[in-house]
Formats: structure tokens, C-alpha cells, sequence
């Protein structure tokens, strides 16, 4: 077991830990409202506020654990506040830190731990808000976010708290010296900090908080609907990335002006997170004059930054609203729904106005059920696999197979990727199912060789974060080496959006891929760039065209014409292309008169068993020549 390091301001921070009167105070309802929050929208049955002070944490709040405090020497939150970057333990029990810590060994048999560090106002480690559980996990990145943006709750109400008791000192102050007029302006100063943000001279949170708490009862009593909205800046951290801080701070100032230029008096606006703004709406519902003001509202906030690279940097925002008394009867609940949409209309691509619905709650929380299922769907066997033929058009042969995932859940049945992929992906899963994927289709060829059924090449998609945050050629060259395969063998899918990513990078990974004998294949081409000038620069070997493309051609002259000139000018790259989604005799007709060399889809064949595969292939494969492998 490791004993966590003493910070080299321990002095420091423990003198900021005692400033602010938490050790030891009672229960209080605002925090533990976190900690539930925080364990329901993780999924995690134990949540704390945890303090580190000289030799022990103790728990300001604590939701799922009995105890109120245990040894510093043993915490995972003393790691936690040495560094300011979330501290994330997907299994104890294989981290050389915690594999034989008394709190993982026994009560309360911690395996996973996540913890982001809570600062004092003068940016002291205090502890942590963190999360446990008794089983391994991990947090996707979204719900990384979630357990940031409550921290930063915890945090409010620290400072807050610490605001207000300097103010109320100060006031003893002024009531005892009431003509000393510096006392007095620093008693309002003190005021006005509790209230707002500093940056940008908005309401903060907690105001915000009471201002709706106070209009609520008037809102009812004239029945006066009020809308909430939550207004998200896409790709802020991009900005802040690209140009530093200062300019990111410039630019919240600029959108507070032109947001106030767009607001009526009554209206009010006030900063709630990083990149994150509130904006009250008294006497508007979901109707058109609503919907007309948010969309004056994004407008305010969209605009462009020169890039001292090159270029421009855009920035828009998500905004998600939800609307008193229909989607919420207190300002908790009323800004936790708004922002809940917020980020679905992040989701859905940014520059989105989405309202809050009972829908997208039972959404988000089927979502968060099914990541946690999705943890445990490999160990349980859930995840498997299917293979579409891709055929000739010069012989009608099988040409190829294309993997394709399947997720068997246990109470929803047959999951469609199209639904689960992107949990994956958020959750972090991503590389982790790619790999299985990967290996599982590797043997699934070596089980059909040994038992002579034909080999053709297998084609295995892979994800952006599989091939740029992974050593994807370390991985595919052990997956092969350990199966025998052939070269060609393995076919690789990249998509068109990823290949262009780093295009020097990804171009020396292709490169080492083919020479493990792997062929590379652009999916979904047609989509992204809609160009086939980058593909000189990238070892390629084949593209696919996107079906959506393949499933109008036959009605659409445009479609017709992208796809002709698609195939025209892969074929004087020397790239075979491959269509998808052809379900039609004239879509085939097409293709053929076209000069495509192969088709994928309904028409020939739907994703096959392995069993069935393997009928398939000893029907419809072309004839194969003598090998004298032995």
C-alpha cells in the first residue's frame, strides 16, 4: 500500500482547510443534496465530501457510507488532492496504491474511485467530491463532466459559505464603528461577492437559486410561466487550447455584453459554470415568441475568433431550456432539467436548441443504466459478433466479410449498435469492445480455416480513439502474429472524419498497418470531406461508398452522379471501392454500369452467424488456389 504524499503547502492548505469552519459543523442539506445527486446520476451506491485534514478525512457529507471519517494514511482522497486532474481507480485490487489497503481488503471493499479535488477560494486542496463502488468500473466522459460540474457545486457552497461569514464579521464590525466608511465599503464588497460572479459581474449560481426560490411563489399565484435556459458553449475548452485563458475569459465577457443587449429588463442572466450561463425568462412558455428569443439568444453568443495559426476558431453554443411549472416546481430541479437538455443538444451535434422532456429524462437515465450494463456485458458473454458477405461484381463471388457487433441485453434483447456505440464511446468502453472485436474475429477466421472453410479477408472497423489514443499497430500485429494469418487477411475499416485527423500521423500508422499485411479501407466516404484529393497522401486501398449515396440512386440524378464520379476517380487512385446498402436490383444495375467491384447489402445477403457464414461461404466463395501451406 502506498501512504499518499504530504503537499509541499501542507501548511498552507491545511490553514484554508480550518478557515472555513467545516470540520466537525453538522449535517447540512445543500451538500448532502450533491452527494445524492451525485450517486443517483452515477449509478454509484456511495458519494462524499470528503475534507483531508492532518491525519484524517472527514466527511462533510456522505451518501451510502457509515462511517464519518477514516485515516488519512489509508484515503484514496489524500492521492487525490496532490494533483489537480480528477483521480480515477477502475479496480483497486490491481493498483499496486490500493491492491492491499485495509479499505479495499475489507469494509468498505472499495474496487473503483473517482475523485475531483475541491479548492478553497484561494485555491487550496481541501478534499474531494468522489464517488466509490464495490465493483470495478470506469467513467465515461460525460459522466467525468457531471462529477466535475457538481464539484464545482460543492465548491460554490464552500466559498459561499466563507463569503458570508467574513461578511457577517464584518458587519459586527460596521455596527460597532458605523462611521468608518472602509468597513462599510468592504462590507458591501463582501456582499456583492456572495452574489456574483467575478469575471463577468453576473449573478452566480446561488442567486440565481434564490431568485427563482423567491418568484416561484408569485409565478403561481399568477400563473405566469417562466422559462430556465441553460446556454453550454460548444468546443469552449478548444478555445481556451488554441489561445490561452486570458482570451477565453475575454470572450465570456464579450458574450455577457451581447447577452444583456438581447435580454428585457425582467429577464435575468447569471453565470453558472466555466462555459455554462443561465438565463431567466419570466412570462415565456413553450411557445413561438419562446423559441424566438433563445434563437436571438444563440445568436448573441455565436461568433469567430482568428486562429494565430491559421483560420478560425467558431464558437456556438447548445442551448436546453426547461419551463415552470410543467417541467419543475423548484429551481433545482428547474436548472438540473435545463441542463440535463443542454447536453443532449451538445449531443446532437452543438449549435442545438432542445426543450427538456420526460422522454429525454427516461432517455438519459436508460442511457447511464445501459453504460453500467455495457461494463459488464464482455465478462458476461452479451457482446457478439455477425458477418455480412461483400461480393464481386465481376463473378458474383464473396469477396469479403464485415464484422459487425451485436449486444444480446438480457432485457431489451438484440441492442442495435446504432444505440450503444456511442455509450461506449463516452464511457470510455470503446477501446477496450474494439479489442475484444478485433481478437474475437481473428480466431472466428482461424476456427473456420482449421475446419476448411474458404478464407477471404475479414474487415474489422475500428474506432477513432482505437486508432489514435492506442498502440493500434502493437495490438493488431500480436492479434495476428498469435492467429497465423495471412497477409490480407485482415482488412482494417477507418472512417472518413478519422483518417483526416493528425493526416501525418494517421498516415504513418496506416503505413505501419500495411505492413503487417492488413489492407485499409475508408468507410463511410462521402460523408465528411466529400474528397478524394487528401487519399493521395494516405496508404489506402479501398473506400467505401456511404449507403446513403447507394440508397437513392436510382431516383436521384445527383446521387447517380457523386457515385460515378466517386468510382471514377477512386479507380485512378488504384483503390477498389465498395458500395453499402444495396437492397435493389436497380441499385446493383447502377453499380455494375458504374464499374464498381463491390457491393455490400440486403440484396445479396443480411449480417450472417458465424454457422451460417460458414455455409455461405463454402456455397458462394470463389474457387480457391492450391495452397502448399502445410
Amino acid at each position: 500500500m502506498k501512504i499518499p504524499d504530504i503537499p509541499v503547502d501542507e501548511a498552507r492548505r491545511l490553514t484554508a482547510l480550518h478557515a472555513t469552519r467545516l470540520l466537525g459543523s453538522p449535517p447540512e442539506e445543500a451538500f448532502d443534496r450533491i452527494t445524492r445527486m451525485a450517486a443517483r446520476l452515477l449509478n454509484a451506491p456511495t458519494a462524499l465530501v470528503s475534507l483531508v485534514d492532518k491525519d484524517v478525512q472527514w466527511f462533510k457529507s456522505r451518501c451510502g457510507l457509515e462511517a464519518a471519517e477514516t485515516a488519512r494514511d489509508i484515503s484514496f482522497c489524500g492521492h487525490a488532492i496532490l494533483k489537480h486532474d480528477p483521480l480515477v481507480v477502475g479496480d483497486a485490487t490491481q493498483d499496486p496504491r490500493f491492491h492491499d489497503n485495509p479499505l479495499v481488503t475489507g469494509e468498505p471493499h472499495i474496487r473503483f474511485y473517482a475523485g475531483v479535488p475541491l479548492y478553497s477560494v484561494d485555491r487550496m486542496a481541501l478534499g474531494t467530491l468522489c464517488v466509490l463502488d464495490t465493483e470495478p468500473r470506469q467513467l465515461g466522459a460525460e459522466e467525468l463532466d457531471l462529477l466535475r460540474d457538481l464539484a464545482r457545486m460543492v465548491e460554490q457552497l464552500i466559498h459561499h459559505r466563507q463569503l458570508a461569514t467574513a461578511a457577517q464579521a464584518l458587519y459586527s464590525h460596521v455596527l460597532l464603528d458605523a462611521a468608518n466608511p472602509e468597513l462599510s465599503a468592504a462590507a458591501g464588497q463582501v456582499e456583492f461577492l456572495l452574489n456574483h460572479d467575478q469575471l463577468t459581474g453576473l449573478s452566480n449560481r446561488q442567486a440565481l437559486v434564490r431568485t427563482i426560490g423567491a418568484g416561484i411563489e408569485e409565478w403561481r399565484r399568477r400563473d405566469t410561466p417562466t422559462l430556465v435556459a441553460s446556454i453550454n458553449l460548444d468546443k469552449f475548452k478548444r478555445l481556451n487550447e488554441a489561445l490561452g485563458h486570458h482570451a477565453g475569459d475575454q470572450a465570456l465577457v464579450s458574450i455577457t455584453w451581447s447577452l444583456q443587449g438581447v435580454l428585457r429588463p425582467e429577464d435575468l442572466l447569471a453565470r453558472a459554470g466555466n462555459d455554462e450561463f443561465v438565463v431567466l425568462l419570466p412570462g415565456l412558455g413553450d411557445d413561438s415568441v419562446a423559441r424566438d428569443r433563445l434563437r436571438q439568444i444563440m445568436q448573441a453568443v455565436h461568433r469567430e475568433f482568428k486562429n494565430p495559426g491559421g483560420g478560425a476558431i467558431p464558437l456556438t453554443c447548445s442551448i436546453g431550456y426547461a419551463i415552470y411549472p410543467q417541467d419543475g416546481d423548484n429551481a433545482d430541479v428547474l436548472m438540473n432539467n435545463a441542463a440535463m437538455a443542454s447536453r443532449r443538444a451538445k449531443l446532437m451535434g452543438g449549435g442545438q436548441i432542445q426543450h427538456f422532456s420526460e422522454e429525454l429524462k427516461a432517455a438519459f437515465n436508460r442511457k447511464l443504466t445501459m453504460e453500467s450494463q455495457l461494463r459488464a456485458a464482455l465478462d458476461h458473454k452479451e457482446l457478439f459478433l455477425m458477418y455480412q458477405p461483400k461480393i464481386a461484381l465481376k463473378d458474383g463471388s464473396v469477396a469479403g466479410l464485415e464484422v459487425l457487433l451485436r449486444w444480446r441485453h438480457p432485457q431489451h434483447g438484440v441492442v442495435s449498435p446504432v444505440e450503444f456505440i456511442p455509450v461506449a464511446e463516452e464511457a470510455g468502453l470503446i477501446v477496450e469492445i474494439g479489442e475484444w472485436v478485433l481478437k474475437s474475429a481473428v480466431d472466428q477466421c482461424r476456427a473456420w480455416r482449421a475446419d476448411g472453410v474458404p478464407t477471404v479477408p475479414v474487415a474489422v472497423n475500428l474506432s477513432a480513439r482505437q486508432f489514435h489514443r492506442t498502440d493500434i499497430v502493437g495490438c493488431v500485429a500480436a492479434v495476428v502474429r498469435d492467429a497465423g494469418l495471412a497477409p490480407g487477411d485482415l482488412e482494417l475499416e477507418l472512417t472518413e472524419s478519422m483518417s483526416v485527423q493528425c493526416p501525418e500521423r494517421s498516415a504513418g500508422l496506416m503505413a505501419s498497418l500495411r505492413e503487417l499485411g492488413c489492407t485499409i479501407s475508408i468507410d463511410d466516404f462521402g460523408t465528411g470531406y466529400s474528397s478524394l484529393s487528401y487519399l493521395k497522401r494516405l496508404p489506402v486501398d479501398k473506400l467505401k461508398i456511404d449507403r446513403s449515396f447507394v440508397q437513392d440512386m436510382h431516383q436521384s440524378a445527383e446521387s447517380m452522379a457523386m457515385v460515378k464520379a466517386i468510382i471514377a476517380m477512386a479507380h485512378g487512385l488504384r483503390l477498389e471501392v465498395i458500395a453499402e446498402g444495396v437492397e435493389l436490383q436497380e441499385q446493383l444495375e447502377g453499380l455494375r454500369a458504374a464499374g464498381c467491384d463491390q457491393i455490400q447489402g440486403y440484396y445479396y445477403s443480411k449480417p450472417l452467424s458465424p454457422e451460417d457464414c460458414a455455409g455461405y461461404l463454402r456455397e458462394h466463395a470463389a474457387p480457391q488456389a492450391p495452397s502448399d501451406q502445410g
